[in-house]
């Protein structure tokens, strides 16, 4: 059984192929659809499996193509694309085969670049948009739901449930802490709509949220560390706009993620140390919405940013 996040994203190699050693859970769906973020975590760690030593994945791009089953592993086959003394490109296929059929299903393709270290001519980091509260004085979610929400009352035992089925798989494999300051944290992802929040005030394009976030568990390999942000940054994009907009899941026929851009500015950041992940939402319209996460270590410095589109379906409209 899955019990660590490198658990989550291991695998095992096939022939060309690499199969997760794992099958996929849910996170954010009642259904038996499993968290986008495995399509990402263990397409990019095949890659890394491929690539060879000296170079470190700066960029990572991809479609979701269709939902990943619960009841399936997933296979990854990467493919090299270029080779150079500086750049190395795959193309990773990441695939399910359905209990109906032999004949595997395309789930997600991705494009991943890796880069060798070079020497810089400038340096330099921006800001998250606001200052937000140190990891060591914000709460862990799981005081922040027990305490703050269920013992005093604030949201009902359902509820309680609820949120923990739909948000309970990132709390078994790193710790969230959520900023005071974000919106997140002060609506229970969304859940409690009618909570009146300190950005009330602002445009939904100048709203945030953030959290310090590391994994619970080593990470032994640089493939890991990589494969595992990407598997964290995935996600809150795709329901932010309805968070930031005092609506939730049962507000919308279809709320996920279209495709994905994952860009790492740091050859080699440690996810089991301390990072501040801050989203935002850039727009929304003709059914969709575009987001972005941004993320910097202790120290200041960006670490990484992914930006997605994502489906946003109004109730009751037609599907394609």
């Amino acid at each position: 059984m899955a019990t660590t996040l490198a658990d989550h994203i291991a695998l095992s190699k096939v022939g060309i192929q690499y199969v997760s050693s794992h099958k996929p859970q849910r996170m954010g769906n009642a259904a038996p659809i499993a968290y986008g973020g495995y399509d990402i975590g263990l397409g990019i760690h095949a890659a890394y499996k491929t690539a060879p030593a000296g170079f470190h994945l700066y960029s990572a791009m991809g479609h979701y193509l269709r939902a990943v089953s619960t009841d399936a592993h997933l296979i990854c086959t990467p493919t090299e694309l270029r080779s150079t003394r500086n750049f190395v490109t795959y193309r990773v296929l990441v695939e399910q085969k359905a209990q109906s059929s032999d004949k595997p299903r395309l789930c997600m393709e991705l494009l991943v670049d890796f880069h060798k270290d070079e020497p810089s001519l400038l340096n330099y980091s921006t800001q998250p948009t606001q200052s937000y509260t140190h990891w060591q004085n914000c709460l862990p979610w799981d005081s922040v739901v027990e305490d703050h929400w269920r013992k005093a009352g604030k949201i009902a035992e359902e509820d309680f449930k609820t949120f923990n089925t739909l948000f309970g798989l990132p709390r078994n494999l790193y710790e969230s802490r959520p900023c005071p300051e974000g919106i997140t944290g002060q609506n229970l992802m969304g859940m409690v709509k009618t909570t009146q929040t300190t950005q009330d005030h602002l445009s939904p394009t100048a709203k945030t949220s953030a959290d310090w976030f590391r994994a619970k568990h080593p990470l032994p390999t640089e493939g890991e560390h990589i494969a595992s942000l990407g598997f964290i940054m995935d996600g809150l994009l795709s329901f932010l706009p309805l968070t930031h907009n005092h609506m939730f899941f049962d507000d919308a026929d279809a709320c996920s993620s279209l495709d994905f851009a994952f860009r790492v500015f740091s050859p080699n950041p440690k996810v089991d140390e301390w990072h501040l992940r801050e989203v935002v939402s850039h727009r929304a319209g003709y059914g969709r919405t575009y987001s972005e996460s941004r993320v910097w270590d202790e120290r200041g410095v960006l670490v990484a940013c992914m930006t997605q589109q994502s489906i946003l379906r109004v109730p009751g409209s037609a599907k394609i």
